[in-house]
């Protein structure tokens, strides 16, 4: 027995007759609960949908009922007592108006898109499954545990081939991610370019060019304009990829906004590479290439990590002597990857920290013995090693510029002259110590002379002229005054506005090697530049504007140097030289991340995907998450 549907659980629509004739002629009793929009859809006037007739019958119409309006098919399929009792009880709880409505609602669940025409909804359906695929193998869409989901999620949606994807992400969504990067470029007076290679296990590869800049309410812009996949097994064609990686840009970038181009040690060759983090890197391989007693204590530090990695019995064992003999937390040690710059050192440092239980390990079962003497060099190598390893931590960060790279490399140099004369003692580390100071006097003597890192340094507020010669300063000066006499405008006279005040971001001192040898170079000298100031002193607007930037004191090393600049507003003048200078960064953006990141991609590539494909989608993943394209 059916219960009795009030006004207020139903939606059921009337139309009223016109003249004592219907205003349809209805064929079948569905048409009750239909209106016919065209010849093949009809809108259902219970839930006020567009529904599909497919082969113009209204089978279709009647299985909607079934499946979306039960009492109404059950009206329809013979209960006319039902029927009747539903329209009495409407007509006397709301009396009918010939051209009204009657509404009551059901609780129906929110319209299905797939339900209707509208084929925009499914175009962004597929859309977004494309971009999925962005951190996806082109086999997801393929499995069968995806598609019985979309199959309960959406039985109506259609799953694509993997071409049909592909064709979405390298056709519409490339093409807005260039229009993207183009406004992007547009924004920027002045931008630096730099360039990364990077080689995997299997003969795959990926070279970058990413590009850097500060628009005008300072604020850095990082993006990248090209990735190529690449495969190793034609060398001729990589050194043809990065020879013509500027050129063969899908943008055209100016050359009169290009400031400079920042190489990596692969895409470098045969030069030196301008990334002041490989050339570090350099300085470190080559001056443990030269120290043979050190390779050897070296060695002896792979054996021990080679055994306790290939046996777990010892591997346990060594945890019960920390734990148990000498109750301390288990450690690790830290396997060598020749892929990693500084893994000798990392793997030497591991074993150093777990010193006794090792010793007492090797005196147990006859393992390889490192001698007390061995085991104070291993200690003082970490010590050389912290400042480099601090160093390239910080010339890596994205946000650091070429005016870092003059007052590091100082830092460094004074590192390493006290470490000549502290280890002494040491054959083996002050050989070392020698040789790294020896290679970085030669591999960075370059610095002190390219005025793209003197401009940098001089206009970076944190550093300024601290660490020149009075020819660097000459140099520096001369500069600025004939960039600025090029670019004079009718800024020039303008009355100072007001200084804000830039606070520190940062209350806490970093307690670093390198930080504390930067604070102390930084202290010693003097606290402003009034003194070297006074030699560029003279009526000129221009070189006034320079003494007074020379005169003003030096900010902390904590501080942003771009907010300085946005806040001291005087200096406005000088806006289009900082932007210029301070857009290098102090390395070239590495390939690594991203690279490790698509192994889908290459995985892909080795089942179909084209390489100008793969390239398309790795530079939309790489700039997809800093996009608008997501909108």
């Amino acid at each position: 027995m059916w219960r009795r549907t009030s006004a207020k659980d139903c939606t059921i629509f009337w139309f009223t007759k016109a003249k004592g004739k219907e205003t349809m002629n209805k064929k079948s009793n569905v048409w009750q609960f239909f209106y016919k929009t065209s010849g093949t859809v009809a809108k259902c006037l219970l839930c006020n949908r567009n529904y599909s007739r497919r082969g113009r019958g209204t089978t279709c119409l009647r299985n909607h009922l079934k499946s979306k309006h039960p009492p109404e098919f059950l009206a329809l399929s013979g209960d006319i007592k039902y029927l009747d009792m539903v329209k009495s009880e409407i007509a006397i709880g709301s009396p009918l108006h010939p051209t009204a409505q009657l509404e009551l609602n059901l609780h129906e669940p929110d319209p299905d898109p797939l339900d209707t025409e509208d084929i925009s909804y499914s175009l962004r359906c597929d859309e977004k499954l494309a971009l999925m695929l962005l951190n996806q193998s082109f086999e997801f869409i393929e499995g069968p545990g995806f598609i019985d989901l979309i199959r309960v999620l959406q039985p109506r949606y259609l799953i694509q081939s993997r071409s049909y994807y592909e064709n979405i992400l390298c056709g519409n969504i490339y093409r807005k991610m260039q229009e993207h990067l183009k406004l992007q470029l547009d924004l920027l007076d002045a931008i630096s370019l730099s360039t990364s290679l990077w080689r995997g296990d299997k003969g795959e590869g990926l070279l970058s060019l990413s590009c850097t800049g500060i628009s005008r309410d300072f604020k850095t812009h990082r993006f990248m304009l090209k990735c190529e996949a690449l495969n190793y097994e034609s060398t001729s064609k990589v050194a043809c990829s990065i020879r013509d990686l500027v050129a063969s840009l899908a943008i055209e970038v100016p050359k009169e906004k290009t400031h400079c181009i920042i190489r990596d040690e692969m895409t470098a060759l045969p030069t030196l590479p301008d990334c002041s983090v490989h050339r570090l890197q350099m300085c470190v391989r080559f001056a443990l290439q030269s120290n043979e007693l050190l390779q050897n204590l070296s060695s002896k530090c792979k054996q021990i990590v080679d055994h306790f990695a290939s046996s777990k019995m010892a591997n346990d064992h060594l945890k019960f002597i920390q734990e148990i003999r000498l109750t301390r937390d288990p450690c690790t040690l830290e396997p060598y990857d020749p892929v990693q710059w500084n893994s000798t050192f990392k793997m030497m440092a591991s074993v150093i920290r777990m010193k006794d239980a090792i010793t007492l390990y090797c005196e147990e079962y006859n393992l390889v013995q490192i001698y007390p003497d061995e085991w104070v060099e291993i200690d003082l190598c970490s010590k050389v090693m912290q400042p480099f390893e601090e160093t390239i931590k910080i010339w890596s960060n994205p946000s650091t510029t070429t005016s870092s790279v003059i007052p590091l490399v100082a830092a460094l140099r004074d590192s390493l002259r006290t470490d000549v004369h502290n280890y002494v003692s040491s054959v083996t580390i002050c050989s070392f110590a020698r040789k790294l100071l020896e290679e970085l006097e030669m591999k960075f003597s370059h610095v002190t002379s390219d005025i793209k890192f003197l401009m940098a340094t001089y206009l970076d507020p944190r550093y300024k002229q601290a660490f020149f010669t009075e020819r660097e300063e000459h140099l520096v000066a001369n500069e600025v005054l004939a960039l600025l006499a090029r670019a004079q405008d009718e800024r020039n006279g303008q009355a100072p506005l007001k200084i804000i005040k830039v606070t520190s971001s940062s209350s806490l001192k970093n307690e670093s090697k390198i930080d504390s040898i930067l604070d102390h170079i930084l202290t010693t000298g003097p606290t402003n530049n009034t003194q070297q100031a006074t030699s560029f002193a003279c009526q000129s607007q221009i070189k006034n504007l320079l003494y007074l930037y020379n005169s003003e004191s030096r900010i902390d090393r904590n501080m942003d140097p771009l907010m300085w600049w946005k806040a001291n507003i005087k200096y406005s003048s000088l806006y289009a030289i900082v932007r210029a200078f301070l857009s290098a960064p102090a390395a070239s953006v590495a390939s690594e991340s991203l690279f490790k990141k698509s192994a889908h991609l290459y995985h892909d590539m080795r089942t179909g995907l084209c390489a100008e494909s793969a390239s398309k989608i790795l530079l939309i993943k790489s700039n997809y998450g800093n996009s608008d394209i997501k909108e």
